[in-house]
């Protein structure tokens, strides 16, 4: 009887094993990346999404011909940290990662980047069910990335310095190990030469680095 009871004991054990591996297995990034809506990257068809990752995890390339005739590259796909990165044309880039809240659910990030020609990201977050989620990320401005101890050493019209910085093209890209989102401010390239002489040195270069906390993106020191 002992002896049937710690066999039933192992049977349920093995069953709740399983469970939980299919249920991981369920969520991850490769399966979101496939049957995602093709209205959120419509370069790419389901069948060129799953046709770049079987051909990369087969080592037969790396590269397929989207739906306009042009070819899309997979960049990283990390099945560890749940991240997949495609740039599906010369001229614009798809980033997909998966994180988890601290209710235990989880959220689909999405970064779209459009370089035409200086570079632009867009961000978007989903549930499993592709329903949007109210995740807070405010996305900086060229502004924040100025040097205030520098401009006060210029003789220039703050208020002129400000309708410059204006124009913000920021890109942004997900730091998959960290769990955590790159900012990198592009809007010197889109100035004047004459322009960027004058603001390359009131900009720090240094990339923003934000980190969820909670339901919102929060800029790291």
């Amino acid at each position: 009887m002992k002896k049937l009871r710690q066999i039933k004991n192992n049977s349920i054990l093995l069953c709740f094993v399983l469970l939980i591996t299919q249920s991981v297995f369920a969520q991850t990034v490769e399966k979101w990346f496939v049957n995602m809506p093709d209205g959120l990257n419509p370069t790419l068809s389901k069948q060129n999404r799953l046709e770049l990752l079987e051909y990369y995890k087969a080592g037969q390339g790396d590269s397929v011909t989207n739906r306009y005739g042009n070819q899309a590259r997979l960049v990283v796909f990390d099945s560890i940290n749940q991240c997949v990165v495609v740039k599906n044309t010369s001229s614009t880039m798809f980033e997909m990662k998966m994180f988890n809240l601290e209710d235990s659910s989880t959220i689909i990030g999405l970064i779209s980047t459009v370089c035409a020609p200086v570079c632009q990201s867009y961000i978007q977050f989903y549930d499993t069910a592709w329903n949007s989620m109210p995740i807070q990320f405010t996305m900086p401005k060229a502004i924040e990335w100025l040097n205030k101890d520098s401009l006060e050493t210029k003789n220039l019209d703050k208020q002129w310095v400000g309708n410059v910085l204006e124009n913000s093209f920021i890109t942004l890209t997900f730091d998959a190990a960290n769990n955590t989102i790159i900012a990198q401010n592009n809007s010197l390239k889109f100035m004047t030469e004459i322009d960027r002489k004058l603001f390359q040195p009131l900009m720090t270069e240094k990339p923003f680095v934000y980190k969820l906390n909670g339901r919102t993106w929060v800029q790291q020191p």
